[in-house]
C-alpha cells in the first residue's frame, strides 16, 4: 500500500512535470522527471528497509547496512545526474524534483497537525 507521503510526493511530481512542460524546453521537463524519481525511489527503499528492520520488534543488524548502502545509491545516482548527465538535465530543475518529497512531508505533517 503507498504512503500519504509517497502519495502526495506522486502528486506533486505530476504538478511539477506538468508545469516543466511550459517551459518547452527537455531538459526541464528530464531534470524534474530524474530528481523526483530518485527521491521517489530512495524514500521508498528508505520504508522497505525500516519496515523490514524493525518488524519482529528488535532491529536487525542488517539495518544499517542496507540504509547505508541505500545512502550510498542516493548519493551515487546524484553524481551521475550532475557530473555526467548535465549536458541532457538542467540542474535547477533536477533540484526542484528533488525538493518534492522534502514538501510532500511538509504537507502531510501539516495535514496531521491540523487533523489534531
Amino acid at each position: 500500500m503507498i504512503s500519504s507521503i509517497e502519495r502526495t510526493n506522486l502528486i506533486l511530481m505530476g504538478i511539477f512535470l506538468t508545469a516543466s512542460l511550459l517551459f518547452r524546453d527537455l531538459r526541464i521537463t528530464a531534470g524534474v522527471l530524474f530528481g523526483g524519481a530518485i527521491m521517489a525511489l530512495n524514500f521508498w527503499f528508505m520504508r522497505r528497509i525500516l519496515e523490514k528492520g524493525f518488524s519482529e520488534g528488535k532491529v536487525k543488524r542488517s539495518v544499517a547496512v542496507k540504509y547505508a548502502a541505500k545512502f550510498l545509491g542516493l548519493v551515487g545516482a546524484v553524481v551521475v545526474v550532475v557530473v555526467f548527465l548535465r549536458e541532457w538535465v538542467n540542474i535547477l530543475a533536477f533540484m526542484a524534483g528533488l525538493f518534492t518529497i522534502f514538501l510532500a512531508i511538509c504537507i502531510e505533517g501539516i495535514k496531521g497537525y491540523m487533523r489534531g
